[in-house]
């Protein structure tokens, strides 16, 4: 399958999902992305003091080169520029979660393979102690 379609395929998806499906944003408001965001995860941390845990969640990004409109009329920015996720999908950077009270996530990991239909991210709230 090539990976227009593997795009098209996911964007329906998004489609299909349109209950489960959010807007977040870079901090500044601009760019929107809508996401798909898995449940969460819970891991252990060794701090000083002992192990603590750790909530994250993974979410997922259509990986298109250009901005875009979802079937229900949201926008979408492109999440790849030169082949690559966009600086602001960086790890450290801070997302905010618009439908979560403008709830700040901050990006653990990147995941994205060339060809794939997504960028995967794992996110961790910024008020998470």
């Amino acid at each position: 399958m090539q990976t227009s379609e593997l795009i098209a395929d996911a964007k329906e998806a998004l489609g299909d999902m349109r209950d489960l499906v959010q807007t977040w944003t870079a901090v500044g408001g601009t760019p929107s992305w809508q996401v798909i965001m898995g449940q969460p995860m819970v891991s252990q941390a060794l701090d000083a003091g002992g192990y603590t845990e750790v909530v994250s969640h993974e979410i997922r990004i259509v990986a298109e080169s250009a901005s875009w409109t979802t079937a229900y009329g949201s926008a979408c920015a492109a999440a790849l520029s030169a082949g690559q996720p966009v600086s602001q999908l960086a790890i450290g950077k801070i997302l905010v979660a618009t439908e979560q009270a403008s709830r700040r996530y901050r990006v653990m990991e990147v995941g994205f393979k060339p060809g794939s239909a997504w960028v995967v991210l794992r996110v961790r709230a910024e008020d998470q102690r």
